[in-house]
């Protein structure tokens, strides 16, 4: 049973590598012929080549990203999902069972890093917002308006939140209006909407701004410390399973194995 399930992996994976392949070769060598055939215009280059799609592991990881949807083309994501498949090839004759483990993970892992990432940044911007509510306060109460208050903070908080103040500084450098500038705030995610939405109104009505982000910033300290006791929560979880793994056979080690073995002395003599 095991052989013939990998020998019809084989025969899927040859298959899809000649469909996949060949075609293309074919399609890139009558695009080279005619490309030779006609002339160029004056001053015009020939195009350059599609990228190499990595090999019969890149086209096997090809074929497996278009038949389950995951996006655009991506050479180095076929490359790494075709070696993924190989190895449940090889897995096959060892654990069935597992062969499908590495394609699984290959597929997932982008997306559980990505998620990773969003969350990092969250946490980041939520982190630093009341920081660069503090900055625009101190550089707004000492009377400049809202655009030269943010291009005179540029980077300063540091993080996603300082990108976004710099790319809205580099907005109102190229004459951009402060709404505009605005927008690149709004990119933060809700974290920063607050300020945004305080930020809008000054711009817009002529509404007091130094009262708005005194109440921005009493929101944002409150997320922010709300966030540092959801992760201190968190911590004894995230930490249970280190412990477990780390305590327990050292503890097994030192006071179950003696008393075993002493038993077993015991009952021997």
């Amino acid at each position: 049973m095991t052989t013939a399930i990998a020998l019809a992996l084989a025969v899927a994976w040859a298959a899809a590598v000649t469909g996949v392949a060949s075609p293309a070769r074919h399609h890139a060598r009558r695009r080279l012929a005619g490309a030779m055939e006609r002339p160029l215009p004056a001053g015009q280059a020939l195009a350059p080549s599609p990228p190499r799609s990595g090999g019969p592991a890149g086209a096997l990881g090809g074929s497996v990203r278009r038949a389950t949807g995951l996006g655009p083309p991506d050479t180095t994501a076929d490359r790494r999902i075709g070696w993924a498949a190989v190895a449940g090839l090889a897995l096959v004759p060892i654990a069935a069972p597992l062969a499908p483990v590495p394609v699984l993970w290959a597929l997932l892992a982008p997306v559980l890093r990505g998620r990773a990432a969003e969350r990092r940044r969250e946490a980041a911007v939520v982190d630093q917002v009341p920081d660069l509510v503090d900055l625009l306060a101190l550089t707004t109460a000492a009377g400049l308006p809202v655009g030269v208050a943010l291009t005179t903070i540029g980077d300063r908080p540091g993080g996603p939140a300082g990108a976004a103040v710099a790319r809205a500084e580099a907005y109102i450098e190229r004459g951009g209006s402060t709404a505009g500038a605005l927008d690149h705030l709004a990119a933060l995610g809700p974290a920063a909407r607050p300020l945004v939405d305080a930020l809008a109104q000054h711009d817009r009505y002529g509404t007091p701004l130094l009262p708005a982000l005194q109440r921005v910033a009493i929101e944002t300290r409150a997320r922010r410390r709300r966030r540092a006791e959801e992760a201190a929560r968190r911590l004894p979880v995230t930490l249970l399973l280190p412990l477990v793994l780390t305590t327990l056979p050292a503890f097994v080690l030192l006071t179950v194995v003696p008393l075993l073995a002493g038993s077993l002395t015991a009952l021997s003599g």
